[in-house]
């Protein structure tokens, strides 16, 4: 079974609603990093990147029923500091944050990360499982 791995990096605005108990979210850009994605992970990681926001201000002036979605993410904080928290999204959809300690806050580097369409990884599973290697 072949894969296709990499992460989706997003940028936004961020503004406190709600008497500082949410968050409205104003896209800005998507990028893929870290595609396995052989000849794609070049152009990927070379800076291509989706304004979102541009695409949206042309949407809005084109389509007279669209208007950019600003979600709302909600958060609850479990400790003081911040470490523990709990949010929900504009579905409901909860999601739990712990925050890691951390020497560095540089991006994650994916010049390690094989552009292979996982095949290696298929392969070490076969031999692991199939040939017993």
């Amino acid at each position: 079974l072949v894969t296709i791995d990499g992460a989706i990096v997003s940028t936004a605005d961020l503004t406190y609603v709600d008497n500082g108990t949410a968050w409205e979210l104003y896209m800005d850009t998507v990028e893929i990093k870290g595609s396995n994605i052989p000849l794609l992970r070049s152009i990927l990681d070379g800076g291509l990147r989706l304004s979102s926001r541009n695409l949206a201000d042309v949407l809005e002036q084109t389509v007279s029923s669209y208007t950019t979605p600003r979600p709302i993410f909600r958060t609850t904080y479990l400790t003081k500091d911040g470490s523990l928290r709990i949010s929900r999204d504009q579905d409901d959809n909860v999601f739990v944050y712990i925050k890691e300690e951390s020497e560095t806050s540089e991006p994650t580097d994916y010049s390690n990360v094989p552009s292979d369409l996982g095949i290696n990884k298929l392969w070490e599973g076969f031999r692991e499982s199939i040939l017993q290697q």
